[in-house]
């Protein structure tokens, strides 16, 4: 059964900064500890000497990689160097660099030059907010009816140009599951590729917003069919090869 796919574990907003070096050895304990770990774990530090810190003290073979706040090019580069290239780095899109069209053209730039290191991004709906005047997500508003909104669909621009992939913000009004729901088909009619959950049934509900249909399997298969027309009909609409396959292939991974 599709459960929890990778773990993030933050050691940066989450944690007050005079107990981030208290909490980075209790997490290098309690990994230590483990003889394995069922699933991928990514660690957030807050800045780069955080990062070298945790590379010299965490049992490295129980983490995945680490992630990377406030990403500007600067740091992504800086973080790359400083893991000697030897781990993955996830880049978070929440620093006013991610609100510029220059500096979102540079940051995927930045992303794309270091792969398989950087498999992708995620954006940082929070952080984007406070930025544009100190703002919170309002009760009942997918992120797509606040100003983030727009940010988000310019970062689509720019990161697909050089084929990084976006991951969707977290969605902390916890409560309210049924606009949780509508932000994540939003997020899937954008293409962003995955969605942060922030407990365990929002989890639940990112696989089954996420799971495809019948008729769209069934659409994807007919698309990607060696023998199927340039342009045909199926389930009541038009699918055309040249446009579609690109879709079908993404669907069916």
């Amino acid at each position: 059964e599709l459960g929890i796919c990778s773990l993030a574990v933050c050691l940066e907003d989450a944690v007050r900064p005079e107990h981030r070096k208290s909490a980075a050895a209790a997490l290098s304990r309690t990994l230590s500890m483990l003889e394995d770990v069922p699933r991928s774990i990514f660690i957030r530090p807050a800045d780069v000497a955080d990062m070298e810190w945790l590379i010299e003290h965490l049992p490295l073979d129980h983490v995945s990689g680490f992630i990377l706040p406030k990403a500007t090019v600067a740091k992504i580069h800086l973080w790359v160097e400083r893991s000697a290239g030897l781990h993955t780095i996830l880049p978070i899109m929440e620093s006013r660099e991610a609100l510029d069209p220059i500096g979102r053209r540079e940051l995927a730039q930045a992303c794309a030059a270091h792969p398989p290191l950087i498999p992708g991004a995620r954006i940082g709906a929070n952080d984007l907010l406070a930025l544009l005047g100190g703002l919170r997500r309002p009760p009942g508003c997918t992120i797509y009816q606040t100003p983030v909104g727009r940010v988000i669909d310019e970062l689509l621009e720019a990161f697909s140009a050089h084929s990084v992939r976006l991951c969707g913000p977290v969605f902390d009004r916890t409560k309210d599951l049924d606009t949780f729901m509508g932000e994540i088909k939003e997020d899937i009619n954008r293409g962003l590729f995955a969605k942060t959950a922030v407990t365990p049934v929002q989890a639940s509900l990112i696989w089954d917003c996420y799971r495809p249909t019948a008729a769209e399997l069934e659409e994807a298969e007919g698309v990607l069919e060696p023998d199927a027309p340039a342009v045909f009909a199926l389930n009541g609409g038009m699918l055309e090869r040249p446009c579609h396959s690109a879709w079908a292939r993404k669907l069916m991974w």
